[in-house]
């Protein structure tokens, strides 16, 4: 046998055993998607799962059970006939076919006719039916006090880590890297509302005095809240006045010195500040 005799009954083989793989690999089913899970989440993070978020799914909860209806888009997703649907506890408005806003939001069932009742399990059922699936369960917002977020603080590995803007305490733990200890930012275990307004990192504005600021830091407060809402679960809210931490860790926490050698409070994400409020939200949120 000649060498191109040789040589094109291996490339024959090989293609064989090529086609032999595709076959196999076309004749079985492919991967099962993986199933979205929330958790745990309250009516307040649970109204960011909107549609209007592309990068989120579209949830709803019926009797506080929360499913994933990203696959229903086309009724319930942004100016859809039950948009208003999205994003809320709903059994009641189902039940009674309704989408006012005292029904909105609700799961009581108590004057609900067995016919309501009954809408409203043909609705579960049809859910299921396209693959609208359980995602986690609606809890109520609790309540965080001092204590618990001065300790929430990345300190311990069994912990949250937990920030309050104006009494409003989220869950930051996916950002640990820059929460936590170690991170970028020293926000962890303590009320910021001051800080964020300010662009600040400095200590000493960790906390909830907004008096004395321009209209333009109180816009930047709430533009940052609004992108926390966003990005972040909404766990509870502060139950008093959160601890001062500042006492003692002044030292740890100096900044460095502008070109001039005096110092300044820098924005987040910017050593030393002179950065406008764009970029040193992009440092924060962008994260």
């Amino acid at each position: 046998m000649s060498f191109l005799a040789i040589v094109a009954a291996v490339a024959a083989l090989y293609l064989v055993l090529k086609i032999i793989q595709v076959l196999r690999e076309l004749s079985q089913p492919p991967p099962a998607e993986a199933q979205f899970s929330v958790g745990e989440i309250t009516e307040r993070s649970l109204a960011y799962y909107n549609g209007r978020d592309w990068a989120k799914p579209l949830l709803l909860a019926i009797k506080g059970v929360v499913y994933d209806i990203t696959d229903a888009m086309d009724t319930y997703g942004p100016g859809k006939e039950l948009s208003a649907y999205a994003g809320r506890e709903c059994a009641r408005a189902i039940a009674k076919g309704s989408k006012e806003p005292k029904d909105i939001g609700s799961a009581d069932l108590a004057d609900c006719s067995p016919e309501e009742l009954k809408r409203l399990e043909e609705k579960l059922e049809e859910l299921r039916s396209r693959k609208c699936l359980e995602a986690g369960k609606v809890v109520p917002l609790r309540g965080v006090t001092p204590e618990e977020l001065a300790a929430s603080d990345g300190s311990e590995p069994a912990r949250p880590i937990l920030i309050s803007i104006r009494g409003t305490v989220y869950d930051v733990s996916k950002g640990k890297d820059f929460y936590g200890p170690g991170g970028v930012y020293p926000f962890a275990g303590r009320e910021v509302a001051r800080a964020f307004a300010m662009l600040s990192t400095e200590l000493s504005d960790c906390h909830d005095n907004l008096e004395g600021l321009a209209h333009i830091e109180l816009e930047n407060l709430r533009e940052w809240e609004e992108k926390f809402n966003w990005k972040y679960p909404i766990i509870g809210t502060l139950t008093g006045k959160a601890l001062d931490k500042t006492a003692g860790q002044q030292q740890q926490q100096q900044q460095p010195s502008g070109a001039d050698g005096g110092g300044g409070t820098a924005a987040p994400g910017v050593p030393g500040g002179g950065s406008h409020s764009e970029q040193a939200a992009a440092a924060v949120f962008g994260r």
